[in-house]
């Protein structure tokens, strides 16, 4: 049996939506979803990285696993080693990034919708729900293209051989931030900063102001009547 004080219903539908969410997600909605999620790394590479040619432009490729392969516009000075006697220029540099990892900045949307659709009032959820959807699909975006530029720097840190502590930690931190942490807490902090009402439910915040005193003292006195 359902619980009978908001809060105890609003978790009890959001579990449920949650669950029912992802589900959708998975199955129906996660291949659309990494589509467009490439396509717009894609359109922000080749706007914000360009590149001077094919051997140096900003590319996204998909193999038939799914996994990217990425090409990012980045001078890298290689060192002389024993198959290259005399250092060398570099252009770019190219890596993949597993379909789990893309995955992974899909999870947010399924997750607000389903914040989102458990608060009270369905038809004062829809602006909530259309807005943050919006800005949701903004920050994966937004992360996804920090992601790979975090790991394009890593592979020509690696390529270079460079001992940058304070670069490597700051790459690190970047990278644990867009993926480990920001996907997962945005859908709430969101949500609860679009949705008034979902905010108030949440930290018990009515909105109602103090009752002036002589009206309580009138209704106490009507009480003792």
């Amino acid at each position: 049996m359902p619980p009978s004080s908001p809060r105890g219903r609003f978790l009890w539908r959001g579990s449920a939506l949650v669950l029912g969410m992802l589900l959708i997600w998975w199955f129906l909605l996660l291949n659309p979803l990494l589509y467009l999620l490439k396509g717009s790394v894609q359109f922000l590479g080749t706007v914000f990285l360009g590149g001077g040619g094919p051997e140096s432009s900003f590319q996204v490729s998909e193999s038939p696993a799914g996994d990217w392969s990425l090409r990012v516009p980045l001078e890298v000075q290689i060192p002389a080693s024993p198959r290259n006697p005399a250092p060398a220029m570099a252009h770019s540099v190219d890596f993949d990034i597993a379909r789990a990892d893309a995955t992974a900045f899909t999870f947010s949307l399924p997750v607000f919708w389903a914040i989102v659709l458990a608060a009270p009032g369905l038809r004062r959820n829809l602006r909530p729900l259309v807005v943050g959807t919006a800005v949701i699909a903004v920050i994966e975006v937004a992360l996804l293209f920090l992601f790979v530029e975090i790991s394009a720097h890593n592979v020509a840190a690696q390529a270079t051989q460079s001992q940058n502590a304070a670069a490597g930690w700051l790459r690190h931190f970047g990278e644990y931030m867009s993926v480990s942490v920001i996907p997962y807490a945005a859908p709430f902090l969101v949500a609860l900063t679009l949705h008034g009402e979902l905010k108030a439910l949440v930290f018990g915040w009515t909105g109602e102001k103090d009752e002036p005193a002589e009206s309580r003292l009138k209704q106490e006195s009507k009480k003792r009547r």
